[in-house]
């Protein structure tokens, strides 16, 4: 059976998606609930049966999460890190996509 595969030109468009989101100035929990939709519908169409090459994908959108620490909180990047961990531990399933990979 076939896998599909994720294309540059489409982890290029998912990610356009969440290009500005460290500008937003919402809670993490607004921010998830409009993003969890975007994310969802990307593992529904790429990750139904393999989902190991979507986890270059998952980094960056954690990336931009971690950035959007940086300018909301006010952290230097270790400790936005340090933030959005304590925040996986105490709510692991506020993002779709932390069933795949750990922030």
């Amino acid at each position: 059976m076939p896998r599909s595969v994720i294309s540059k030109k489409s982890v290029s468009s998912v990610l356009d998606k969440f290009r500005h989101i460290h500008r937003w100035r919402k809670s993490l929990e607004e921010l998830a609930r409009e993003l969890n939709p975007i994310i969802r519908g990307v593992m529904n169409y790429y990750c139904k049966e393999w989902t190991y090459h979507t986890h270059y994908l998952w980094g960056e959108v954690n990336n931009r999460l971690k950035k959007w620490v940086k300018w909301e909180k006010g952290l230097y990047k270790l400790a936005s890190v340090r933030w959005l961990r304590k925040k996986y531990e105490a709510r692991p399933n506020l993002f779709a996509h932390w069933k795949l990979v750990y922030p």
